[in-house]
């Protein structure tokens, strides 16, 4: 016996609701959406009128004013965090600072940090000398910058990077290359590396 429903057979009343799509025996009706399903879509839609005009608009509740403040909280952190750790500086971005607040702030870590191995004049002594022509790691700030930061392990220099922020280290290799290089002080430790420009 079969059970398939033909269209002629269809309820009477729902023959005008019949659409062109069947498969299977399964016959799509075109019927009216509920008026309860109708009117919390239309609520929606005004709804999100409503909202957009609150909160991205004219109303009390604008978002912009909300941003504004939490950029300027997150702009408050940003400084406190460049006060105690520095600012984005490193070997890429490193530049040669001349402001004597700076330079006075790289003399004090070069005495108080390097003095041991490269001599108060930079003349060098376990370590390298900075006043003659001749740079073992090359004599540019980023260079500078970089054998400060990293350290040259093999050779007892220590890596700086634990013990200085980005704009101290910056400083002290600023320091050094407007305070030593070039002067070639008398007494200097020999040259080593290779002769720069």
């Amino acid at each position: 016996m079969e059970n398939k429903i033909e269209k002629s057979e269809i309820i009477e009343g729902l023959d005008s609701n019949v659409t062109d799509h069947e498969y299977d025996g399964i016959i799509e009706l075109d019927n009216a959406l509920p008026p309860w399903w109708l009117y919390m879509f239309y609520g929606t839609i005004i709804f999100a009128i409503i909202y957009v005009i609150l909160f991205f608009g004219m109303g009390k509740f604008k978002q912009q004013d909300e941003l504004k403040a939490e950029y300027a909280v997150a702009a408050e952190k940003i400084e406190a965090y460049q006060k105690e750790h520095g600012t984005a500086v490193d070997e890429n971005t490193v530049v040669l600072v001349t402001d004597a607040d700076q330079l006075a702030d790289g003399k004090a870590i070069y005495e108080k940090n390097c003095v041991a191995c490269h001599a108060v004049n930079g003349g060098g002594g376990v370590g390298p000398n900075f006043t003659d022509d001749y740079w073992i790691h090359g004599n540019s700030i980023n260079e500078v910058f970089k054998v400060v930061k990293y350290g040259v392990p093999e050779k007892g220099m220590i890596p700086w990077e634990a013990q200085l922020n980005p704009e101290q280290m910056q400083n002290v290799a600023s320091y050094i290359l407007n305070e030593f290089a070039g002067k070639n002080v008398e007494g200097g430790k020999e040259p080593q590396g290779e002769k720069v420009n």
